[in-house]
Formats: structure tokens, C-alpha cells, sequence
């Protein structure tokens, strides 16, 4: 009975200390470092890259690519919309044949405030998909980068968009 007490006892700090401190579980790709987490779209890989900061997922390669979903983040004091503004004109600079097919707002399933920017952009000879999600308030910002090729790209909004909603800053 005293070790059952005990054990209680602990699980109830545990689970009021996280509740008190605004803890909510990560979801199944968690960076501590970045202190972000979410849920890749079902049978993704997460993976190393050589280069980022941090890991990625991919689904499956089709016609020598493998769509993919990817995370940077960024110390910016100013408001959301004027990050994303500040990013659309960098990418407008470095993306060939750069197409901006939408913009809106977007919301994660913590009532997080985004914004969606859909775009079609030539990198290595390939004309890609590109979906960035912009998240995040105060002085720290992130990106989520979602792409597929161009051609048959768009079967991925909802995948995208599903995954993202499950994006949780820690």
C-alpha cells in the first residue's frame, strides 16, 4: 500500500508540475533543442541531413524525389506578418521562376497563429512545390517547409497541412 501511495504521489507531482509549468507532451518528431515538436504524416521517415539544424521527414521517392517536411527557426522581434513579408522578399531574390500561388492565415491544433504561403519555384532543374508554414510569437519564429515536385505536388496540401497543424513549440 506505501509503494502504491508513493508511486501516486509521484505520477500526481509529475503531471502537476507539467500542468503549472504549460507543459504539453511532444508529438512523435520532437527537437529539444529547437523546442518544437509534430507529427509526420503516417509512414514518414525522420532522418539526419547533412547541413540542417535539424531532422527531417520524407515520405516515399517518386520520380527521383521524395516530398519532405523541414524545420529552421530564427530570433526576429517583429510581428508574424512582417517575418513573413521579410522572408517572401529574400525568397523572391534567391528562388528561379518563383510563383506565389496563395497566402492566408493557419492555425495549429494549439490555437497557434500562422500563415500558409503556397509557392512553385525552379531549384536544380526542377520546378518543386514549396508550402511554408510561418509560426510563432515573440522573438522566436519558425518555418516549416513542406515540398514536392511541381507536377502532381498539390496531392500533398492536406498532407502537409494535417502534419503542421500538429506543430507544437515546447
Amino acid at each position: 500500500m506505501r509503494m502504491t501511495c508513493r508511486i501516486l504521489a509521484v505520477v500526481l507531482t509529475v503531471s502537476l508540475v507539467s500542468v503549472a509549468c504549460g507543459g504539453k507532451p511532444p508529438r512523435q518528431h520532437y527537437e529539444k533543442a529547437g523546442a518544437f515538436s509534430y507529427d509526420p504524416p503516417s509512414g514518414w521517415q525522420v532522418i539526419e541531413f547533412p547541413g540542417l539544424k535539424y531532422r527531417i521527414s520524407h515520405g516515399p521517392r517518386e520520380n527521383e524525389f521524395a516530398p519532405n517536411i523541414n524545420v529552421v527557426d530564427e530570433a526576429f522581434s517583429g510581428t508574424l506578418a512582417a517575418y513573413v513579408d521579410a522572408n517572401l522578399q529574400n525568397i523572391e531574390r534567391l528562388f528561379v521562376n518563383l510563383k506565389v500561388l496563395s497566402r492566408e492565415d493557419f492555425r495549429t491544433q494549439d490555437n497557434e497563429a500562422a500563415v500558409k504561403v503556397v509557392t512553385e519555384n525552379e531549384q536544380q532543374g526542377r520546378m518543386l512545390r514549396q508550402t511554408f508554414f510561418f509560426i510563432g510569437s515573440g522573438n522566436k519564429k519558425y518555418v516549416v517547409t513542406c515540398t514536392a515536385l511541381a507536377d502532381g505536388g498539390d496531392k500533398f496540401d492536406t498532407t502537409f497541412a494535417e502534419s503542421v497543424e500538429t506543430f507544437r513549440m515546447h
